[in-house]
């Protein structure tokens, strides 16, 4: 089924382009004809959208509960003890039972230091006793955090992610050399010297959590229960919720500087338009950026899904659609749709469109840099809450994020009128 509608996506993507370049090589509008068409492949492009969408959850819910179905015939611990990388089966009986429920090696490897797939160091959190549980996470289980911090927003789909092994501040170089060019020279004459202009933006370490997820005892006991993914999707939301918003609206100094924060006004929508956007205004908004940024393989739009909405309805001079469908995969989605073809990614704590609202980002998103500190730091909290028969687990992460501007303005937005 997943096939069948990815091709007929395809195929109705294919039929609207075609009717699009049509119009665009006989250099006039759609016709009523050729705007029906195009609208109603459109709305079955939409509706098969939200099919795919639905398909890849149930998908994702179903690999989650794979093991918990295998487990049903053989425990999902013993299953990892046999398969399994060592460490992940010790984190996961770790955070069962306790360290006091371990092996003498199971407790030496969580205890110990050891280097995870990527080759990044772990050890014990030393502020932390080891009753407290104060562990930084292997990688396996990482990486099922990763992806549901994904799901959420997209600024680390579109962002440049960097990772260090410590948080103290990075200073990040930047430099701005558009006003020099190159000179021509007479036959033995010196080269004048013309000195690079250069700045840096210090990156930080800001402390997140996820705050409490308390997990009952008779859970953490059941075998089939998938405790890995649960705790990884619980934890993973939360702190891709306020990730996401602080990578896309935090105001700086005590917190990260987002991306709508760092960027440039490109262009202002005239009075009338505190919810609406025109043709011309997006053209402005894509001539703000230098071409050069516009070459990059990261460069997008940035919106709300309502902003869509509206340029779905868009068309140009001559009454063709800005919005396109994609025929290929794309980064971080199905197919990758555009917008006066360039790609676009919808983050929903861009703000959306009202009065003197930052509505629609376009630039270079390489430029915003994304500043992660190790991995996960998970406690398992289990004394506090024995009374009532649970085990509470929390999560921390160290992150910043700014764009790199160097008064090149790789990124900028529109903004809706006052009035």
């Amino acid at each position: 089924m997943k096939k069948d509608l990815q091709n007929k996506r395809v195929k109705l993507a294919l039929e609207m382009r075609t009717i699009f370049q049509t119009a665009e090589k006989e250099n006039r509008g759609l016709n009523t004809d050729e705007k029906a068409g195009w609208e109603a492949r459109k709305t079955e492009i939409e509706s098969i959208d939200n099919t795919l969408a639905m398909l890849a959850e149930t998908e994702r819910l179903e690999s989650s509960g794979a093991a918990a179905v295998a487990a049903i015939q053989q425990p999902a611990i013993e299953t990892r003890a046999q398969s399994g990388n060592p460490l992940d089966r010790a984190f996961a009986s770790y955070m069962r039972h306790g360290m006091s429920a371990l092996s003498s090696d199971d407790q030496q490897l969580i205890n110990g230091t050891f280097r995870d797939a990527e080759g990044r160091q772990i050890r014990a959190a030393q502020t932390v006793t080891t009753s407290g549980g104060g562990y930084l996470i292997p990688s396996g289980f990482a990486d099922q955090i990763d992806v549901a911090l994904k799901r959420f927003g997209g600024m680390l789909d579109a962002a440049d992610v960097v990772t260090t092994e410590s948080g103290n501040p990075l200073p990040w170089p930047t430099v701005n050399d558009t006003g020099n060019s190159g000179a021509l020279l007479a036959i033995n004459t010196a080269a004048s010297e013309t000195d690079l202009s250069f700045g840096q933006v210090t990156l930080g370490a800001y402390k997140f959590t996820s705050n409490l997820v308390l997990v009952p005892i008779e859970l953490l006991q059941d075998s089939y229960f998938d405790l890995n993914v649960f705790l990884a999707d619980r934890l993973g939301e939360r702190l891709g919720r306020i990730l996401n918003n602080k990578w896309t609206v935090g105001a700086g100094t005590t917190e990260p500087s987002g991306v709508v924060t760092g960027a440039t006004l490109g262009t202002t929508g005239a009075t009338g338009q505190t919810t609406s956007v025109i043709y011309n205004d997006l053209v402005n908004l894509y001539h703000s950026v230098d071409p050069a940024y516009r070459m990059s393989p990261k460069c997008r739009w940035m919106l709300s899904d309502s902003s869509v909405k509206v340029i779905k309805k868009l068309v140009d001079g001559n009454g063709r659609p800005l919005w396109q469908p994609g025929i290929g995969a794309g980064i971080g989605t199905a197919f990758q749709d555009t917008i006066l073809d360039k790609p676009y990614t919808v983050n929903q704590d861009v703000p959306t469109m009202a009065a003197n609202a930052k509505s629609i980002l376009f630039g270079d998103f390489s430029k915003y840099k994304i500043r992660r500190v190790m991995g996960f730091t998970l406690l398992r909290l289990v004394e506090r809450y024995a009374e009532f028969g649970q085990v509470g687990f929390i999560a921390f992460m160290r992150a910043d994020g700014a764009v790199i501007d160097a008064g090149q303005h790789p990124i900028t937005y529109y903004a809706n009128s006052a009035t």
